[in-house]
């Protein structure tokens, strides 16, 4: 369970920095303007989630070993 959560921190903070790039910065607005500003901002909601899945999965399995 501990190796699942670390691969999805990984990817999760990727994605989550990806997506503020796209929305953030000068060179990801030129990139993605007007409606393709969804993929960087849904890919971003993506990251975060992956990285809130994997605090719970954690916690499950600090609190499964006590």
């Amino acid at each position: 369970m501990k190796l699942t959560a670390t691969i999805l921190i990984v990817i999760g903070v990727a994605m989550a920095l990806y997506g503020w790039w796209g929305i953030f910065t000068k060179a990801g607005q030129r990139r993605y303007d007007e409606m393709d500003g969804f993929y960087p901002f849904f890919i971003g909601l993506g990251g975060l989630a992956s990285i809130l899945i994997a605090i719970i999965l954690i916690i499950i399995a600090v609190w499964r070993s006590k």
